[in-house]
C-alpha cells in the first residue's frame, strides 16, 4: 500500500484539488453544527438516525429534503440507475443562511448531491465505482481515516478547507482506523 501526503503525487487521473479555492474551516465547523441542531428528528426511538445520509441537496418535491440524497445512485444487486445527479439542483431551504451555502454557490462546477458523511471507528466501505467525481472536504478527521484505491494507494484529506475532486469512477473504498468519526461533506459533480 502506498500512503500519498502530497495530492500532486497521486496524479490528476486520481485526485485533483480545485485551484484558487479554500475555504474557511472555522465557518465549515461552524456550518456543521448548525446542520445538527436543524435536523428534525423523525424516528424517536432512534433519534441518532437524524444525521445518516444527511443531504444539503434533494430533488424538486422531496418528501424528506434533508435525506432525499443519502441514497445510492445504482441498486447495488441490479445495477439499475435510480437517478440522474443532475436531478438534485436544490439546495435545503433552512441552510441557506449557513457557509454550506457559500461554499455550494462557490463551486466551479455543477454539483448534485451534497451530504455530510460520517465514517465511524472502524468503518469501511465495499469497493466501489460511482458514476461521476465525488469532491471532498474535511469537517473532521483523523490520520489513520483514508481514501483506498485498488492500485493500492491511500489518500488523507486534511481539514485544509480545500475542495478535493477524488476521481471515485476509479475503484475505490474509504475506512477509518482511527478513534474518531471522520465527517466530510461530499459533492458529487454532474458529468
Amino acid at each position: 500500500m502506498t500512503t500519498v501526503t502530497d495530492p500532486q503525487s497521486l496524479g490528476q487521473d486520481m485526485l485533483e484539488l480545485v485551484p484558487d479555492l479554500q475555504f474557511d474551516h472555522q465557518e465549515i465547523l461552524r456550518a456543521y453544527q448548525q446542520v445538527v441542531d436543524r435536523v428534525p428528528v423523525t424516528d424517536p426511538e432512534h433519534p441518532e438516525h437524524r444525521l445518516r445520509r444527511l443531504g444539503l441537496t434533494h430533488r424538486a418535491g422531496a418528501a424528506d429534503p434533508w435525506h432525499d440524497a443519502g441514497t445510492g445512485q445504482f441498486d447495488q444487486k441490479t445495477g439499475e440507475k435510480h437517478f440522474e445527479e443532475s436531478e438534485f439542483a436544490f439546495f435545503n431551504e433552512e441552510l441557506k443562511d449557513t457557509y454550506f451555502h457559500h461554499l455550494y454557490q462557490s463551486l466551479p462546477f455543477r454539483i448534485g448531491r451534497m451530504r455530510l458523511v460520517p465514517l465511524h471507528p472502524g468503518e469501511i466501505y465495499h469497493m466501489h465505482t460511482d458514476a461521476s467525481r465525488v469532491a471532498h472536504v474535511a469537517i473532521v478527521s483523523n490520520e489513520d481515516s483514508r481514501l483506498l484505491f485498488r492500485t493500492g494507494h491511500t489518500y488523507h484529506v486534511p481539514t485544509d478547507g480545500r475542495v478535493h475532486l477524488l476521481n471515485t469512477r476509479l475503484h475505490h473504498s474509504a475506512y477509518n482506523a482511527g478513534g474518531t468519526t471522520r465527517i466530510h461533506l461530499t459533492m458529487t459533480k454532474v458529468e
